[in-house]
């Protein structure tokens, strides 16, 4: 499933995002991928959600500008600072964000074009993206079964959340509205910032 790119968008984010992400835009509009595991988001969209997960983060690189790249079928999110680049990335249902700071990435329109590629071939050959579940056996594609995909303004949320004891498991899944979901999850879950000296 994919929704066309409106032409405003590429007026509204010109030269805030790489010039490889617009060509993906226009490629593919707004669409999922591995049956709608990993999407591309329309970032006014999923700007709401973007301010509710960072207004208040003191992250050791400083403050940022932030745009929705990417998500998961549930809410793992990939964010593009304009000074630091594809550099944050949120896990909604832990409360868990990572910092990785590549502003030394952003020195020329190839080694930004280069971020948004890398993680898009991360996501697709990782398993970052399909969440362990509470049986120690990955969650997406049983909950695929179950439910059928998410769209381009749905995603599978843990009803109840993890953070109110809910556990994590296929039949715990529900198909929910993402932008609501996600701050939903931002007002419930402890955000935890997790900083990794090693990467």
């Amino acid at each position: 499933m994919s929704v066309p790119v409106p032409a405003e968008r590429f007026e509204r984010y010109a030269g805030q995002v790489p010039d490889f992400l617009f060509d993906l835009w226009r490629g593919f509009g707004f669409a999922g991928f591995r049956n709608g595991l990993l999407w591309l988001c329309d970032p006014e969209q999923w700007q709401p959600t973007v301010d509710a997960w960072t207004s208040d983060l003191e992250l050791p690189f400083g403050p940022d500008t932030w745009v929705a790249v990417s998500r998961s079928a549930f809410g793992q999110l990939s964010l593009w600072g304009r000074r630091t680049g594809l550099s944050l990335t949120i896990t909604p249902f832990y409360g868990q964000v990572f910092p990785v700071d590549k502003s030394d990435k952003m020195s020329d329109p190839f080694s930004r074009d280069v971020q948004i590629l890398a993680d898009l071939e991360a996501a697709a050959i990782m398993k970052t993206l399909d969440p362990e579940a509470d049986d120690d056996k990955p969650l997406f594609k049983r909950t695929l079964k179950r439910l059928g995909p998410v769209g381009p303004t749905t995603m599978y949320g843990f009803v109840p959340v993890v953070a109110l004891g809910g556990p994590m498991l296929p039949d715990h899944v529900e198909i929910v509205d993402a932008v609501v979901h996600m701050e939903i999850l931002r007002q419930v879950t402890p955000q935890s910032l997790m900083v990794n000296p090693y990467r």
